[in-house]
């Protein structure tokens, strides 16, 4: 890109509107600083997912690809903790740090490509295991809210 289309396209914004913009991206820059701690606590969660999966795997034996998949299943369960709490700025601040350095933690473990995609086959274990606990959930909503319908009105 052209720096001189670049000022002209900024002098050609009027200075309310530039102040508009320095504010959001001062705003954005303050919330997408990721604190030590989050970093710590992130950083912490995923070697302990991974150790629990080579723990795991080394008592019934396994090669490194059940090892990645056990990992992807736990780091799953890591993930839901965090997505429950995506609502807070912490919780978004965990998020992106979390896909930060699972990036990193993948590349760092020298993977395969069938290990990769085992971890991915362990996550997606992980999410199906949730999605029945849910469907298990709203279908017992279900039946406990039949129930009521079918109870006799004591109003009539």
């Amino acid at each position: 890109m052209n720096p001189g289309k670049i000022n002209d396209r900024l002098q050609s914004v009027d200075e309310g509107e530039l102040d508009k913009i320095k504010t959001r991206i001062s705003h954005l820059k303050k919330q997408l600083k990721i604190p030590e701690s989050i970093a710590k606590t992130i950083k912490n969660e995923l070697n302990d997912s991974y150790q629990k999966a080579e723990e795991a795997i080394s008592m019934v034996g396994g090669s490194s690809d059940d090892i990645s998949k056990m990992w992807g299943y736990n780091y799953g369960s890591i993930l839901y903790d965090h997505l429950n709490q995506r609502d807070t700025l912490e919780g978004r601040q965990a998020l992106s740090f979390l896909k930060m350095a699972l990036g990193y933690e993948l590349t760092s473990h020298g993977f395969s490509e069938i290990q990769y995609s085992s971890f991915v086959m362990g996550l997606g274990l992980r999410f199906m295991l949730g999605f029945e606990n849910l469907k298990k959930s709203i279908s017992e909503i279900e039946q406990e809210l039949q129930k009521l319908d079918t109870l006799p009105n004591d109003e009539e």
